[in-house]
């Protein structure tokens, strides 16, 4: 089975240049709330656990200073809008405002990292995930869930040793396809099959098939040891994914001195119920980063 086109393939940008940087979630989340508008800080006041409102607090300080350091601006100049495209609320995929218009932008976060990815003009999605050790004979039990028939088969053709991470691969690769389109986890994984773990990334084809459908050029991105990454970009082709590191956006003290800009977050809100879904519950969580 060999990669779909998608319409107008031929008049497509051929490459995208792609930016990546991470870092681990900031000490002290409320010392950067002068970074922050409105809704981003009524955002914060959600969070009942401050390892999650570190997480949000981190990617948003990360995406302004990573797009600031491109375009030549303070990262206060950097705005990002949010709204839901099923209920309308102040989450979703961030799309840039402000001096930074024009480039798109994806966050993602799974246990101590956070990484954001850019791109100049064509939308694009990022997701990492923490590797987690599986020995048991069978597949992960939620892989039933993203695994098509010819995806199964292909990580059942593994060694034994090698199907957990060649699970995590497909895992990674979907979501940043589902957040390069815009539809996060509102369409199944299984409607769509990719390459084999060990193949070069592409999307083999949506099911059922609709000409219509986008098919973004994928990379598989590597951060940490721990850690399994993918970016997958819209409109293009090609994709060249360039890892930074997040610390060189920040002099040496910069991450733990206090904003002089700090600001209250409004009151807390009652927490919502958590979500029930399967075991990689960052997925939902860095979708709305």
């Amino acid at each position: 089975m060999t990669p779909v086109q998608a319409p107008g393939a031929d008049a497509q940008q051929s490459a995208a240049e792609c930016h990546i940087w991470s870092l681990p979630p900031v000490p002290r989340p409320a010392s950067w709330f002068g970074l922050l508008d409105t809704t981003e800080l009524t955002r914060c006041s959600s969070f009942a656990h401050e390892r999650d409102l570190a997480r949000f607090v981190t990617g948003r300080l990360l995406a302004k200073t990573a797009l600031a350091s491109l375009v030549g601006t303070d990262p206060e100049a950097i705005g990002f809008r949010t709204r839901c495209p099923d209920c309308g609320g102040p989450h979703g995929k961030p799309h840039v405002v402000g001096d930074g218009a024009g480039w798109e932008l994806s966050i993602s976060h799974s246990g101590d990292l956070v990484a954001v990815a850019v791109a100049l003009g064509s939308p694009l999605g990022l997701d990492v995930e923490r590797v987690e050790p599986w020995t048991g004979p069978a597949l992960p039990p939620e892989y039933e869930l993203v695994l098509t028939p010819a995806e199964r088969a292909a990580v059942e053709a593994l060694p034994v040793q090698r199907r957990a991470r060649g699970c995590l691969t497909y895992w990674t690769r979907k979501e940043a396809v589902l957040k390069a389109t815009g539809e996060g986890l509102n369409t199944p994984m299984t409607d769509f099959t990719l390459s084999g773990p060990d193949d070069p990334p592409a999307l083999l084809g949506w099911h059922p098939a609709r000409p219509a459908r986008p098919v973004p050029a994928l990379a598989d991105v590597r951060l940490d040891d721990d850690y399994h990454g993918a970016v997958a970009v819209l409109g293009v082709s090609d994709v060249h994914p360039t890892v930074h590191r997040g610390t060189e956006l920040f002099p040496r003290h910069h991450l733990i001195r206090r904003h002089p800009a700090t600001r209250a977050a409004p009151a807390r809100a009652p927490a919502s119920p958590a979500p029930t879904t399967i075991r990689f519950v960052n997925s939902l969580s860095s979708y709305g980063s």
